[in-house]
């Protein structure tokens, strides 16, 4: 009796961590090159006036297909808080259903954060992800 209430127990426990949750979420790579199967590596400090290729990763499909993307610039000199520098609105392509890339120029230094949005639920940021400009 006593060795069965602890095989089930047993079992029970095994099930619980072996049964885990899928936690992928998405995320934004950044590089100073166009990504290939050989540059997945991310970097975060840039420079001005230079390409900053970003990569999006979506382990869920999204339905509607359309991103909302837009780079914030945190703090500054003479204000404290977000300021919108750049917004895109960009359709997935049938081949892009987990990814999206693109590059973007910005000149000022600072602290920026690029926030991912879904069609599907707008109100909800997907990602968020921050980089520098030297």
């Amino acid at each position: 009796m006593i060795k069965k209430f602890l095989l089930a127990i047993t079992i029970l426990i095994l099930g619980v961590f072996l049964s885990g949750c899928d936690n992928e979420k998405p995320q934004v790579l950044y590089n100073t090159y166009p990504f290939t199967k050989d540059t997945i590596t991310s970097n975060t400090n840039f420079l001005p006036r230079g390409k900053i290729y970003y990569l999006i990763t979506l382990p869920k499909i999204v339905e509607s297909r359309m991103l909302y993307i837009q780079i914030l610039k945190t703090g500054g000199q003479n204000r404290l808080g977000y300021e919108l520098v750049w917004g895109n609105r960009v359709h997935l392509k049938t081949d892009q259903i987990h990814y999206y890339t693109d590059y973007v120029v910005l000149n000022a230094s600072g602290t920026y954060v690029m926030r991912i949005y879904s069609q599907d639920n707008p109100t909800k940021i997907l990602t968020t992800s921050e980089f520098h400009i030297k």
